[in-house]
Order: C-alpha cells, then structure tokens, then sequence
C-alpha cells in the first residue's frame, strides 16, 4: 500500500511549456489527500524558488537533492558543500567568468550571467539571482551550486577538484554540484523515518537524471514518459508525458485512485 508520494517538479509535476501544474493533476493531487497518502516534493530546487506549485499544499519538500529538507514548514536537514570543495568552485566560476549560482540557506546569488542562463531563467520561468562577487561571501555555507558548464567542461575541470562533492545533470548545458552522500533518495529516507513509512510504501516520480536514484529507492519508482532513455531503464513503470497529465495517468495505474 502506498502512503507517500514524492514528485519532482520540473518536467514532472510542471510543464516546461506551460510552467504550471495543469488542473487534472492538481485535481489528482487533492483527492490522494484526502485519502490519507502524503505528498511530498523531492527536486533540485531551493525553496525560495519552488514558486511555480499552485499553492498546493504539499506536506514537506526534499530540496536541492536533498541538501536541504522541509517538514511541515520545518527545516529538519542541511548538508552544506565542503568548505574546500565549495572554494575550488567558486574559484573556477569566478576566474573563468562562467556563470555560477550559489545556493545557501536562506539566500541565493549568482556571479555572472550571459546569454545561456537568461534562456535557461526563461525556460523555468524564474527570475536570475542578483549578481554578487562570491568573494563576499568567501567561507559562507553554500549547500548547492548549480554552474553553466557543459559534460566536457565538468570531467575536465571540475570533477578532478571536487574531493567531497557529486554532480548531478538534468540539463546538458549545467550540472548541480551537491555534498556527497546526499540525493533525492537520502532525502527521502530522511523523511519517511519520521512518519514510521516504509520505502516499499513509497512511489517516487521523476523525468531527469537526479532522479534515478529515488526511482530506484521507493517501492514504485515511475519515469516521466518525456523522461530520457537512460532514465526510464531505473524506473518499475513509465507513464505519459508531463504534458498528457502523466501523474494522473500513473497513479491510476497503481490503483491508488
């Protein structure tokens, strides 16, 4: 029996050509609520800009993979980047002049933007952060970067220097570079342990790669249908697209409604 969803939201829960959730789904989400399964959020996201859900109620949101974790309004997890790790990047960003957002509890900054982030901000629907040097915030907790760098530029530069840091790509044109040992599925576990629910309790969907290990994780792991190959081979069901209300389409698959 499942008791507990976790949704990512980009691709997922929300359309990238509408920027919302589409009513059916809203509509889905409400009345799993009311039969008692909880629902919770589990994206690459901060909670400062998770500005496009509706206003639905979600009962916790796993973010930034897992780095920083909200229970009911409650901040109950953060896992900031090793300091030293978090230097080199910073560092690499700064000199090269490549595009770099810096994610820290309560605020968020960004370094520099070009013509990429702006299509990319526009893509999500967010406005880019203010631009500050991160030499202002030199030794300040950053639990997440996100920069502008393709595969290539990743494996050459950035993947050598980060002694205690992973990377995570939903986008070929930028990764996430989050504390090891952290992701979507620790977030998850993290969350469950709380309300005495186990993992074969738990459906997680997604459509991007940080979202191949809650996939694999939670006893039903569905795989967007506008998921990429590489994606959908982790998932036990793979449903419609984001676009043709493929939550819907998965939950009653399962019977859940």
């Amino acid at each position: 029996m499942i008791k507990a969803i976790f949704f990512d939201i980009d691709g997922t829960l929300v359309s990238f050509k509408t920027h919302e959730i589409s009513r059916n789904t809203l509509d889905t989400l409400a009345m799993l609520q009311r039969k008692g399964i909880r629902l919770f959020i589990a994206s690459g996201r901060h909670l400062l800009i998770m500005d496009n859900l509706s206003g639905f109620p979600f009962d916790g949101y796993v973010c930034m993979n897992g780095s920083l974790i909200f229970d009911r309004g409650e901040l109950i997890y953060c896992r900031p980047l090793d300091r030293d790790d978090a230097a080199a990047v910073a560092d690499f960003a700064e000199t090269n002049h490549i595009p770099c957002v810096a994610f820290m509890e309560k605020e968020i900054i960004m370094n520099c933007r070009n013509e990429l982030t702006g299509r990319v901000f526009r893509m999500i629907r967010l406005p880019e952060p203010d631009l500050t040097p991160f030499s202002r915030h030199a030794g300040k907790p950053v639990c997440q970067y996100t920069i502008f760098v393709d595969q290539a530029t990743e494996d050459r530069y950035l993947s050598p220097v980060l002694k205690h840091s992973v990377t995570a790509r939903w986008h070929p044109e930028f990764t996430d570079i989050d504390p090891e040992n952290i992701s979507k599925a620790e977030g998850i576990s993290r969350v469950i342990s709380r309300y005495g629910i186990r993992r074969e309790e738990v459906m997680a969907i997604g459509d991007g790669g940080n979202d191949v290990e809650m996939l694999e994780y939670a006893g039903i792991g569905v795989a967007m249908g506008n998921a990429t190959p590489d994606v959908r081979k982790h998932a036990d069901f793979v449903t419609s697209t984001v676009d043709e209300d493929g939550i819907v389409a998965a939950v009653r698959h399962f019977g859940l409604l």
